[in-house]
């Protein structure tokens, strides 16, 4: 019985775990760009786009890539970069920022289809990196599904990641989120799809109305 005890208290503690990861999501994405937290949100925001800039332009000019990889995807590299850098940062291979974001402009090419997808990967076989792009690929999927779950709840719609990532008002406060996770709970490659799993189950039927009606007026 005790056995059965402890268990049952753990679930307990998971779903409270998760409801709380899931109600910071919603409130983060219906107050970002507002009030004192969601501007300093902003703020990091746009600095990091100016500071990331120079790197993802010195990737597509080293690689000849069409320069919508910066107009179109430059505030959604950006912004993977915190949580992807966390995720890989026990990695026995040491990564420059270069090859990080090489690594998110190379997963998110493959995962669109892109024509220079091949090329990039073939560069990051070259440099042994090949184990991590897996990673990376995987990650951003789990992030699609996370911001899907609450656009289908909200609006009872699903994005594409050409979509998602022009979507700064959803991605950059659901990477927050991750990034946080990764951090304070020792996330790893291995484990974020389990740890995610949850919150995408939860995301989907969260039940406050007034801040589901705020996302939705700021999405509209």
């Amino acid at each position: 019985m005790k056995n059965i005890s402890k268990i049952k208290l753990n679930l307990v503690k998971e779903k409270l775990y998760t409801e709380s990861l899931v109600n910071s999501l919603y409130e983060d994405i219906a107050n970002y760009g507002e009030g004192e937290s969601g501007v300093k949100v902003l703020m990091e925001t746009i600095l990091k786009e100016e500071k990331n800039k120079s790197i993802i332009e010195d990737i597509v000019d080293d690689f000849k890539l069409a320069p919508k990889f910066i107009f179109t995807f430059g505030t959604g590299i950006g912004a993977f970069y915190g949580p992807i850098q966390k995720l890989l940062d026990g990695s026995s291979v040491t990564m420059t920022e270069y090859e990080i974001y090489l690594l998110i402009v190379t997963a998110i090419a493959t995962l669109i289809n892109e024509s220079d997808s091949s090329v990039l990967v073939d560069r990051i076989k070259e440099k042994g990196l090949y184990s991590s792009l897996t990673d990376v690929i995987e990650y951003i999927k789990n992030s699609k599904k996370v911001i899907n779950s609450v656009t289908n709840n909200v609006l009872g719609t699903t994005y594409s990641l050409v979509d998602i990532l022009g979507f700064t008002s959803l991605l950059v406060p659901s990477m927050k989120l991750m990034s946080d996770i990764i951090s304070d709970y020792g996330v790893t490659s291995n484990t974020l799809s389990v740890m995610l799993k949850g919150v995408i189950l939860s995301a989907s039927v969260y039940g406050i109305k007034s801040i589901v009606k705020k996302i939705k007026n700021k999405i509209n």
